[in-house]
């Protein structure tokens, strides 16, 4: 009896965990029209989709490539998107490294940060740099939707402490350079 008990309790408590880990926490209900084509067709295949992309604020955004990692059920992908390279491709990692990524994010909570915009953080030294960089996550899941963009974490995490998530965002990307450096 106790066997049965605690067999049951697997089989209903890792499905909802399971389902609370692509939970979007701080987004919003899924938008078509704020997402690029290639998302909203990996959207509506996949349970989740994060697509990352590292730009310039005067870049033309036609240039901009994407790691792009998708799941459904147990079953993750990756891939890059990339107008100049022919759109949407496979990336050739390891079931391994999708795998690492995939934990990667989810340790560093990408389903729940908020937005740096949305952090209030007062800084002196906050303008003092221009032209630099921003990170930006896409995470579509579930009808809900949030974009993550944070403008030279690397910089504003010494001159700017207080916001714990510029740490996430710099592992995430960490690790997306560390393994899936063909993208």
């Amino acid at each position: 009896m106790k066997i049965f008990l605690a067999l049951s309790i697997l089989l209903f408590a890792l499905p909802a965990y399971s389902q609370d880990v692509l939970r979007i926490e701080n987004g919003i209900e899924y938008d078509d029209t704020k997402v690029q084509p290639f998302m909203q067709m990996l959207n509506a295949e996949n349970d989740f989709v994060i697509a990352f992309r590292t730009y310039f604020p005067a870049e033309a955004p036609s240039g901009l490539e994407y790691f792009v990692l998708t799941g459904k059920g147990e079953q993750l992908k990756a891939y890059i998107y990339s107008v100049k390279k022919g759109g949407l491709k496979n990336l050739n990692l390891s079931l391994g490294s999708i795998d690492q990524i995939w934990k990667t994010f989810q340790h560093n909570d990408l389903f729940r940060i908020k937005n740096e915009k949305d952090i209030p953080n007062f800084c002196a030294k906050k303008y003092d740099i221009y032209e630099s960089y921003t990170y930006e996550f896409t995470i579509l899941s579930r009808g809900r939707m949030k974009v993550l963009s944070y403008y030279s974490p690397e910089y504003y995490i010494e001159a700017c402490y207080g916001i714990a998530e510029r740490q996430n965002i710099i592992n995430s990307i960490a690790v997306i350079n560390l393994l899936a450096h063909q993208y």
